[in-house]
């Protein structure tokens, strides 16, 4: 008997919202009841191995994502980048991801895991966060104070990167709790709750960070803050 090979399918009650975020006007696409069985996904995850992470500073533990789960989202998803963020659907694109699992309580962590960050300077880089819980916290967007940037790409980095420091120096011994809507030297400016099975998306450049204050940190992937967590990089179009 050949074993059923997994599948992802979007749910047939998924909805869909577009904002833009900030002064800059930065896409983020909110999807709700985004797929089909979701506790499937949280039982296999509830299966697999989770580490802490080599070279991230994600504050937690994380797994290796289904292939099936990456291919299902990216089929997806391909059309709603065309339309939101300006992403035609035949440049090529590749993706990666992690399960992911916050377990670190404040104490844990290091200065720059208590304020915003950004993944990535590269606009063509995607980033997805897919709850697979329940809970308090969600996701927040943030302005950098000092700078006015709620962006950062390659351009503004040096500057970003210099300031962002300078601060963390000054003050990071002051940071004791997870970024809130208080972390000093950012401004809050959206905000996507937590909602179970509620995939969001926006570009990986965006200053942004993961609300964990009242989440459940536990390394149970049952009853803890598991999420899915994706990047697509896509490639240039080709100059004409």
């Amino acid at each position: 008997m050949t074993e059923e090979v997994p599948s992802l399918r979007i749910s047939p009650d998924a909805r869909m919202e577009m904002r833009r975020v900030g002064r800059e006007g930065h896409p983020l696409l909110i999807i709700d009841n985004a797929i089909s069985e979701p506790e499937r996904l949280i039982e296999m995850a509830a299966g697999a191995c989770f580490e802490q992470p080599a070279h991230t500073r994600y504050p937690g533990l994380n797994a290796p994502l289904p292939e099936f789960y990456g291919t299902g989202i990216l089929n997806a998803v391909n059309p709603l980048l065309a339309r939101g963020f300006g992403m035609p659907a035949h440049l090529r694109k590749t993706m990666f991801g992690f399960l992911a699992l916050a377990t670190q309580a404040p104490e844990e962590l290091e200065p720059i895991q208590k304020v915003p960050h950004h993944d990535s300077p590269d606009p063509f880089r995607i980033a997805m966060v897919h709850y697979l819980c329940s809970g308090a916290g969600g996701t927040g967007f943030f302005r950098h104070k000092a700078t006015g940037f709620e962006g950062v790409d390659a351009r503004r980095r040096p500057d970003y990167a210099r300031l962002a420091a300078a601060e963390l120096e000054e003050g990071g011994e002051r940071l004791t709790r997870h970024v809130t809507g208080e972390t000093p030297n950012y401004e809050l400016i959206d905000y996507a709750e937590l909602k179970f099975n509620r995939l969001i998306i926006y570009r990986s450049h965006v200053l942004h960070s993961g609300l964990l204050d009242g989440a459940t940190l536990t390394s149970d992937p049952r009853t803890g803050r598991l999420t899915a967590n994706s990047f697509i990089d896509i490639a240039r179009p080709e100059a004409p």
